[in-house]
């Protein structure tokens, strides 16, 4: 196989530190989001404001939710217990798609079925959970806790 060839079919080869940075981006953004719905009163308050009109009346939600941004975050970023983390946030993601990104994207009022379907992609949630199932089907990569640890 021939350079132009090979790099058509397997890429410029930065496997491990493409998904570096998919799991360091992810990752923080939900460390981040998770700290401050737990400690910055006003994201709290959002949080509650979001949980109320989606109709979620659980109260330990106000902690499950943030606790599992941050705690997920922090796997997937450092990639420790990586798969376990990033199936957490797909599920947190998805929990956020059904219960406000589709309100969300009705009030878009799309133009027709591919504005629609454009609607759903320009949801931050839906880029989320396909950069975590990404680590998901590949793992967390070379430059991980995990592969320091479990390396055989």
């Amino acid at each position: 196989m021939n350079v132009l060839q090979n790099l058509l079919v397997h890429g410029v080869g930065f496997g491990d530190a493409a998904l570096l940075a998919i799991r360091v981006s992810v990752g923080a953004f939900f460390v981040f989001s998770g700290f401050h719905k737990l400690f910055n009163p006003i994201r709290r308050q959002d949080l509650r404001a979001t949980f109320a009109a989606d109709g979620v009346t659980l109260p330990a939600m106000m902690y499950v939710v943030p606790l599992g941004e941050f705690l997920g975050g922090l796997g997937v970023a450092f990639g420790a217990l990586t798969v376990f983390a990033a199936a957490g946030l797909c599920i947190l993601c998805i929990g956020a798609i059904v219960l406000d990104g589709a309100k969300r994207v009705r009030a878009m009022q799309a133009l027709d079925r591919a504005d629609r379907i454009d609607d759903v992609l320009y949801l931050p949630e839906v880029l989320y959970v396909v950069s975590l199932l990404a680590v998901l089907s590949f793992g967390p990569g070379a430059f991980s806790l995990d592969a320091l640890v479990w390396r055989p």
